[in-house]
């Protein structure tokens, strides 16, 4: 895959606003043939914001700025130049980015658009290259089930990383606190803590999240946008209150990118996380209720449909939940393992590996952690 360096400084905001409405045609993708309207709106620019148009292609429209659209989306010229200078790591779900940013109307629109934005390194493309051709190799396509380590060693740990297989680590308890942890504890510890920002008028603290998605767990509903009305973190940033009961289990807490929360309720049927493949090893820890782990070998690329944006994770378009072979037909030679993680257990997910994730139990809480390197 060829990729070009987006532009990172622009001389006027004028050039900043068409760059990215470039970045956002060069990358969009349309495989099931959507059709929709995205109104970008510029605070500081009103009349110098453009709407996209979902097509085979996606097109922008700079005339009749005024006329209903199903999204509009409201993004400071800041956050644009933002966008630029970090598109390799750039993170929608950080406070400081969706927090700038307003949504209404179709909010699978906004995502969509969002995605289009975004654009690997060279070390993402040499990464998910080089575990390709590894696990091609060792041929991990085939493997049926993955291995269980108990209580192993950190030199294991790196043994099995360096390998691009997947484990799951037991015996960790009593060590890490992942033993009678209820929503109501913690509220009662954590309750001040910002732990969700969905937009500039929208955070939440555990206390609110909690609120809600004991609202949720009483009337559940199917109703869901990835990054919007999800009643879960989806990997917003662990609050610093929470680390010494939740920072990483092995190794130094500078080996590892700021962990993640993944706390909430999702029904069963509904992936937490949707088919997606990082660039960094990641270890995840199950703190309450379970979850399912659906893995695809990194050398099944051809399979699974992934998107052609994107920086820090790379998602597929292929849905295995929703499976469309009429759309993407060469998903149905892909093989997956699955695993089930119970509270306690941590899996060591190698770089690279495709995987879906769904909560078997609700109310549900992970936290991730992955490796610098």
């Amino acid at each position: 895959m060829n990729v070009t360096y987006p532009q990172q400084d622009f001389e006027t905001d004028l050039a900043a606003i068409a760059g990215f409405a470039d970045l956002l045609r060069t990358g969009f993708q349309n495989p099931e043939g959507i059709r929709g309207t995205v109104k970008l709106h510029i605070p500081e620019m009103p009349e110098h914001g453009f709407i996209a148009r979902y097509a085979d292609e996606l097109h922008i429209e700079r005339h009749d700025l005024d006329r209903e659209t199903d999204t509009l989306v409201s993004m400071p010229i800041e956050t644009i130049k933002r966008i630029f200078r970090e598109f390799e790591y750039l993170d929608f779900r950080d406070p400081s980015i969706i927090g700038t940013m307003e949504f209404s109307g179709n909010l699978h629109y906004a995502n969509h658009l969002a995605k289009s934005c975004l654009r690997p390194s060279n070390f993402t493309l040499e990464r998910f290259k080089s575990v390709g051709d590894l696990h091609r190799d060792k041929g991990y396509r085939d493997l049926d089930e993955v291995e269980y380590l108990h209580q192993p060693t950190q030199r294991q740990i790196l043994e099995v990383m360096s390998q691009g297989r997947p484990v799951v680590i037991t015996g960790l308890e009593p060590s890490p606190p992942c033993r009678d942890w209820t929503l109501d504890k913690l509220v009662e510890k954590y309750g001040d803590a910002v732990v969700r920002v969905r937009s500039a008028t929208q955070k939440q603290t555990m206390r609110e999240f909690v609120q809600e998605l004991k609202g949720f767990m009483a009337n559940p509903h199917d109703d869901m946008v990835e990054g919007f009305v999800k009643p879960y973190t989806e990997g917003a940033k662990l609050p610093e209150e929470m680390w010494p009961d939740f920072g990483p289990l092995f190794f130094d807490r500078e080996d590892f990118i700021p962990p993640q929360l993944w706390l909430g309720a999702v029904p069963t049927h509904i992936p937490t996380s949707s088919l997606h493949r990082d660039p960094h090893c990641g270890f995840l820890l199950q703190v309450i209720g379970r979850k399912r782990l659906d893995l695809y070998s990194a050398d099944q690329e051809d399979l699974v449909y992934p998107h052609k944006a994107y920086n820090n994770y790379q998602p597929c378009w292929f849905r295995p939940d929703d499976p469309d072979f009429s759309v993407y037909p060469k998903a149905e030679s892909a093989k997956c393992i699955s695993v089930t993680l119970n509270p306690g257990e941590m899996i060591v997910q190698p770089a690279g590996w495709f995987h879906q994730v769904y909560a078997l139990d609700s109310p549900n809480m992970s936290v991730s952690y992955f490796w610098r390197y």
